[in-house]
């Protein structure tokens, strides 16, 4: 059997990337950051990611939008979760923040759904 060189390797047809909006949050700035998701934003959905290989799941319908959010922030701040995606509407478009520990605060990564779906 001959591996192929590494000049011979067919990478394929280059797949287009949405725009991501990334970004790491100190506490303030991500306190800012649920506040205006709750004052502003229609939320669609919000998820936990629990660890390395579980996910927390979906939060409860809380009653209301800021229920869900707040939840979601205590939990990403007391380490219950290590990651959370917010679904959300705002200003006719639908959007999915990723927010994940790091050691320098919370990692932000946005995208918006038209981009992704092309």
């Amino acid at each position: 059997m001959k591996l192929p060189s590494t000049d011979e390797t067919d990478v394929g047809p280059e797949i287009p990337l949405p725009p991501l909006q990334e970004a790491v949050l100190d506490e303030p700035t991500l306190d800012q950051l649920f506040f205006d998701l709750a004052e502003a934003a229609e939320i669609v959905s919000v998820s936990l990611k629990a660890g390395a290989t579980a996910r927390a799941g979906d939060l409860q319908r809380a009653g209301s939008a800021g229920g869900e959010l707040a939840l979601a922030r205590r939990a990403l701040g007391d380490g219950t979760a290590l990651g959370v995606q917010i679904r959300y509407r705002f200003a006719g478009s639908e959007w999915w923040d990723t927010l994940l520990r790091v050691p320098s605060g919370v990692r932000l990564v946005r995208v918006r759904i038209e981009d992704a779906l092309g």
